[in-house]
């Protein structure tokens, strides 16, 4: 009896013993499985981390690339192609810093294809300066060669325009010597032109009631100066009308004046001097020696005293005489 309750005890224990191994099997064989879960969990994210952190690198590399293969001469260019080389480095750090932290590969990837993007465009727009820059290079280098033929152009036109100025100078020149001796030859053809006179007489006159004239010597009571001379032949004047200008000196060496009667301003030919002249008279020459009477109305007072006579042609002195009056 006591051996039969000892083997029941014995195999009440074992049984125990075995549910007990049992429980503990089953539980090492979930925690195992579920170990395995993590496992396969975590080399699942380690290679998703690692194919997307090289997947960054690896089209953050080619964007840089395509964008140092862009560098050239130009300065410019080069530093715009540094800022979007480091633009786009500081996208790439940010997105492997979110991936770290988040694991959120969905989002990393979307990331980075805007990373791919913001490369594009960059690349994009690398080639459209450059393109510009191209047919800017070209405009100027067109303006260099139209540069360089208005510079010939001008230099010609310069040199043919000193040329013409110096042809134009001397033309000129030779224009100006020509009307010298045209004026030189005036002068003396007008000098020489000038009707010459001798036997210049003056004498007073009244006007008696019977109408006749009668000489007189008192400067209040004359009335009147004829002055007479001989035109000589000249024949180099022609024949026609002639402008005599008289000038009647005073005692006081003043030209008698009196703009009411006819007095005016004449130039001499000899100097270009102005002077007053006491009347102009018109005389027909016909071209030979002949006797003429000018005659001068007495319009203002006279004095007595010793009187000079000055006749002018062509602004020549023809002519001069004296007299007194009482």
């Amino acid at each position: 009896m006591p051996n039969t309750r000892t083997t029941n005890n014995i195999i009440a224990m074992a049984i125990i013993a075995i549910i007990l191994l049992l429980g503990t099997t089953a539980y090492f064989w979930n925690q195992s499985r579920n170990l395995k879960k993590d496992v396969v969990k975590y080399d699942t994210e380690i290679s998703q981390m690692t194919e997307t952190q090289e997947k960054l690198e690896q089209d953050y590399e080619q964007a840089v690339n395509s964008l140092e293969e862009l560098k050239g001469d130009n300065q410019e260019l080069n530093q715009i192609i540094d800022q979007q080389k480091d633009e786009l480095k500081v996208q790439k750090n940010k997105i492997a810093a979110n991936l770290t932290t988040s694991k959120d590969y969905k989002a990393a990837k979307a990331e980075i294809e805007k990373l791919k993007a913001q490369a594009e465009k960059f690349i994009q727009e690398i080639n459209d300066l450059k393109s510009q820059n191209l047919v800017l290079t070209e405009a100027n280098q067109q303006l260099q060669t139209d540069k360089t033929m208005l510079s010939d152009q001008l230099s010609t036109t310069t040199s043919e325009k000193i040329t013409v100025s110096r042809e134009k100078d001397s033309l000129s020149q030779a224009k100006q010597r020509l009307e010298k001796e045209k004026q030189k030859l005036f002068v003396k053809a007008n000098k020489a032109s000038a009707i010459m006179l001798d036997k210049m007489d003056v004498k007073g006159y009244v006007i008696k009631k019977n109408g006749k004239q009668s000489t007189e010597s008192d400067a209040d009571d004359l009335q009147m100066l004829k002055i007479c001379f001989n035109m000589l032949k000249n024949e180099i004047a022609d024949a026609g009308q002639e402008l005599f200008y008289i000038r009647i000196i005073g005692p006081d060496g003043n030209t008698l004046y009196d703009e009411k009667a006819g007095s005016g301003i004449m130039t001499k030919s000899s100097d270009d001097t102005k002077m007053n002249y006491t009347k102009k008279y018109l005389v027909d020459y016909n071209g030979q020696a002949e006797n003429i009477c000018l005659v001068w109305n007495k319009e203002i007072p006279l004095t007595k005293g010793k009187y000079k006579v000055e006749l002018y042609n062509k602004g020549y002195l023809s002519g001069t005489t004296e007299f007194k009056l009482k």
